[in-house]
């Protein structure tokens, strides 16, 4: 039988910085009209209306599209924009994976890259945060260009000043000869030197175990 423990984390700061599905299809039906090639702005609105119509969409629900992509945070009702902030478990999963790839056998254990997710099942993390603390700005590279694009996230946390530290609780649920100092040495340094979500070289995403306990 597994055993499951409780977590909880505390975090400095955090951006999420989500690719949702929505974001996806505006982009794809954004290619197909050739939008971004037209000057005019009437051409535009025609381009887009027609792929539209062949998407079985009206361009009202493209406009929705937009606004649902712009999204900035993981909820636990993601309908639902009241409700709180999560750090999803796929990033959690992403970050516990990349230590294991760069870390020796005395902070991963027993632990593969390869094998870790079939270990190891994490919950989403419940954090006590409903709404952003400050937004932050920096240029990123684009993909295969020189250039370079403003961005802008909200973060929760703490970030020159600005904000307070928070928690995030959730579960981890491992086979019955996991040991919780191997597993507390691992979340300790993926959390502290890794980092979870986006502008993670910039400092975001660091924070400590609190609590790693069996339930």
């Amino acid at each position: 039988m597994r055993k499951t423990f409780k977590c909880v984390l505390e975090f400095q700061n955090y951006i999420a910085h989500p690719y949702w599905p929505e974001r996806d299809r505006v982009i794809s039906i954004d290619l197909k009209s050739g939008v971004n090639r037209l000057k005019n702005d009437d051409k535009k609105l025609a381009a887009l209306k027609g792929q539209c119509e062949k998407e079985g969409i009206t361009l009202d629900n493209y406009y929705a599209l937009i606004e649902t992509a712009k999204r900035q945070w993981y909820r636990a009702d993601n309908n639902n924009q009241a409700s709180k902030i999560v750090i999803p478990r796929h990033q959690l999963a992403g970050c516990l994976v990349e230590t294991i790839g760069r870390t020796p056998k005395a902070i991963k254990g027993k632990y593969e890259k390869d094998s870790f997710r079939a270990l190891v099942q994490l919950s989403d993390f419940t954090t006590d945060r409903t709404e952003a603390d400050g937004v932050y700005g920096r240029f990123v590279k684009l993909e295969g260009s020189n250039k370079r694009d403003f961005q802008r996230n909200e973060f929760i946390g703490v970030h020159f000043k600005e904000g307070l530290l928070f928690t995030a609780r959730g579960s981890v649920e491992v086979e019955p000869t996991a040991k919780v100092d191997d597993l507390r040495r691992l979340f300790a340094y993926a959390v502290e030197e890794i980092g979870v979500g986006a502008a993670r070289k910039m400092g975001f995403g660091r924070g400590r175990v609190v609590e790693l306990t069996e339930s």
